[in-house]
């Protein structure tokens, strides 16, 4: 049903993608439950999630009502449009820049009871190109929250003229499902001692450092050990090339199609869980990764720097170091002191009240946005 021209609504969020697995797709699902659990009503539009997808995945909270668009931009944009001019709204959240031009000139149009703007600057997206009408639309933007402390710093670089005060660090967090989700075995028998990575691999992913693991996994000594690598992406037949060459392509095992009840299973057991990736954004995959115990190993960059803090709660490498990868694996399996020490600082980062749990979250969230905690309650 339409709304009435001027109806009251009181967030319109612009996503690119909820339903689907990924670091933005679980922030996006992040922030919506933050809202349903502050009792906040919410409006999306979601550039890429398809009707069928939504009947499936939405939760019945009550606070949600979500549109897909199976990737039609010109039918994203025609609704984007109509609510805007038919509704009004407290804030507009925009998800992605990819929509900021768009969400700002329609915005434009709206002079009367013109709702204040939040752009969420996750990572690559922003690290680079923010220069003409993307920059002038964001100098118009009312507050830009960066998951990480260098997606700021780079915006910064790059729009020196925008106040450092409009741009808010908002991390992601492990979102409070996880917590519900019980474990069930993995779909085959495990090796007593493997090492865990969970990631898309895609050709233009390469920075994951998957190959990297590879190289350094073969220089292990022990050859008990193998490698669970989670994903699936058009990369996969250079990967397998990489496993072979190192000759440990019987020991590499790709697998897709794994359930968050089994990858539980794989984060609990794993000996440790590597991705020395060159440019994550925030990297919620090593929260995950935390929160069910597997120490973890990250290279010293970007957005991963917030979170993996070298010998405190994890290991940093230098991005693209085979041999300091191969050095991190070593000393977590043969020091379990240090694993145990890892394994637990990790974990207080998503638990009793740590900067990364889900309450935090959205605490942040109702501190942002100028809403009173007690309404959800």
């Amino acid at each position: 049903m339409m709304a009435s021209p001027d109806a009251h609504q009181d967030v319109l969020f612009l996503f690119t993608e909820v339903f689907a697995n990924g670091g933005i797709q679980r922030f996006n699902q992040t922030i919506l439950d933050a809202f349903g659990r502050l009792g906040i009503r919410c409006r999306v539009l979601s550039l890429n999630d398809s009707t069928p997808a939504i009947a499936k995945s939405l939760k019945n909270n009550g606070h949600a009502t979500i549109s897909g668009f199976g990737g039609n931009r010109w039918r994203f944009a025609q609704a984007v449009l109509r609510e805007v001019m038919r509704n009004r709204y407290e804030w507009v959240l925009i998800g992605h820049v990819n929509f900021l031009v768009l969400s700002m000139s329609i915005l434009a149009l709206r002079r009367l009871h013109a709702p204040r703007t939040m752009l969420i600057s996750h990572g690559i997206e922003v690290w680079s190109g923010i220069a003409g009408m993307r920059r002038h639309a964001m100098r118009r933007v009312d507050r830009i929250l960066c998951v990480s402390h260098y997606t700021r710093r780079r915006i910064l670089e790059q729009a020196p003229a925008l106040t450092a005060d409009r741009l808010v660090i908002f991390p992601n967090a492990l979102a409070d499902t996880w917590a519900s989700v019980a474990p069930t075995p993995f779909g085959r028998p495990l090796p007593s001692r493997f090492i865990l990575s969970v990631t898309r691999l895609e050709p233009g992913d390469r920075y994951k450092g998957i190959a990297t693991v590879i190289e350094a996994f073969s220089m292990l000594a022990d050859e008990s050990m193998h490698y669970y690598v989670i994903g699936h992406g058009r990369d996969l037949p250079f990967l397998e090339l990489v496993a072979e060459r190192c000759c440990v392509r019987e020991r590499v095992h790709f697998v897709r199609g794994v359930s968050d009840s089994e990858l539980i299973a794989l984060y609990q057991k794993c000996a440790a869980f590597v991705l020395p990736s060159g440019k994550e954004g925030f990297g919620i995959v090593f929260l995950e990764a935390m929160f069910f115990g597997a120490p973890v190993i990250a290279a010293r960059e970007k957005g991963a720097m917030d979170v993996v803090r070298d010998g405190d709660t994890g290991i940093s490498v230098p991005f693209g170091d085979v041999i300091a990868v191969k050095q991190a694996i070593e000393a977590l399996v043969s020091d379990s002191a240090l694993c145990e020490r890892l394994r637990a600082a990790g974990r207080l980062l998503v638990t009793d009240g740590g900067p990364f749990t889900f309450a935090r979250f959205t605490s942040r969230c109702a501190e942002v946005f100028g809403i009173d905690q007690t309404v959800g309650a």
